[in-house]
C-alpha cells in the first residue's frame, strides 16, 4: 500500500480589473525592474517566486474593459479565470475549483510588493496549524497576507449574502469563528513601518512604488526596502496622507 502524503494543491489567486474609480487601469501601469514591466507582472512574478504556490491564476470579470487583464496576464503565460465583476467571491470560488485548489492566498493586482518569503512562511504556518483562515498582520498595507482552505471559501460561498462579503472574498469568514479555525500571524517589521502603503489606490502611491521599484535590487524584499527608508526617511512621506483619505 502507497502510503505517500500528497501535499495540499495551493494556488495564488489575484484579483484584477481595469475599472479602478480612484486611479482607473492602476493594474497596468508600468514599473521598471526585471523582465516584469507592469503592476500586475510584478504581483505575478513575486506570486511565481514563492515556493509553496504550486499555481498562480489571474481572476478578473467577464467586461470587456478587462479584455486588457486578461491579454497581459496570457502574455505572462498565467491561467486565466474570468468570471463575475462584483461577486468576486463567487469568482475565486469557480476559480479555486476549476483547478483543484485545496489552499487559496488571495492576492489583488494593486500590491506589487507582496514579499515571496512571508508568502511561503504565511502558506506553511497556515498549513502546520490546520487553520481555516489565516490572516498576517504588522507589515505594510500592500503586503500583508490571506490564506483560505478551499472548503472553507466554499462554505462562504453558499452561506454569505452581504454585498460586502460578496464583493471582498473574505469579510464572511472573519465575522465566523464559531464556523471556521482563524489564525492571525503578526509578522510585524521592526525595519519597516506599518504605516508605509505599498499599495496603489493614487497617483502618489504610484510615485513612491515607481521610486521603489527603480531603486532597489530586482526581486527586492521587504527587509532592503527598510535600508532604502532608513537612509532616506523622507520617502514614507511621498503618499502618507493617502492613509487619511476617507473613501
Amino acid at each position: 500500500m502507497d502510503h505517500t502524503l500528497i501535499s495540499p494543491r495551493v494556488g495564488a489567486l489575484v484579483q484584477a480589473r481595469m475599472g479602478s474609480t480612484r486611479l482607473p487601469g492602476k493594474a497596468l501601469l508600468p514599473l521598471p525592474l526585471g523582465g516584469a514591466t507592469s503592476v500586475l507582472g510584478h504581483v505575478i512574478a513575486r506570486a511565481q517566486a514563492a515556493e509553496q504556490v504550486h499555481l498562480v491564476v489571474v481572476a478578473t470579470s467577464t467586461l470587456l474593459a478587462d479584455d486588457a487583464i486578461a491579454n497581459a496576464a496570457q502574455a505572462s503565460e498565467v491561467v486565466v479565470y474570468r468570471g463575475d465583476e462584483q461577486d468576486v467571491l463567487r469568482r475565486f470560488h469557480e476559480a479555486a475549483v476549476a483547478h483543484q485548489l485545496d489552499v487559496v492566498v488571495r492576492l489583488t493586482a494593486d500590491n506589487p510588493a507582496i514579499d515571496p518569503g512571508y508568502l511561503d512562511r504565511a502558506i506553511l504556518a497556515h498549513l502546520a496549524a490546520g487553520a481555516d483562515y489565516t490572516l498576517t498582520t504588522g507589515l505594510p498595507l500592500g503586503t500583508n497576507l490571506e490564506v483560505v482552505n478551499q472548503q472553507a471559501l466554499a462554505t462562504a460561498f453558499a452561506q454569505a449574502t452581504a454585498p460586502e462579503e460578496r464583493e471582498h472574498v473574505t469579510p464572511y469568514l472573519r465575522r465566523h469563528p464559531e464556523l471556521f479555525r482563524l489564525q492571525t500571524l503578526d509578522f510585524g517589521m521592526a525595519e519597516v513601518p506599518t504605516t508605509l502603503r505599498l499599495t496603489l489606490d493614487y497617483p502618489s502611491d504610484y510615485a513612491l512604488l515607481h521610486l521603489l521599484f527603480s531603486t532597489l535590487p530586482s526581486g527586492f524584499d521587504l527587509a532592503e526596502a527598510g535600508e532604502l527608508l532608513k537612509q532616506h526617511p523622507w520617502l514614507v512621506h511621498i503618499n502618507d496622507q493617502n492613509s487619511q483619505v476617507k473613501v
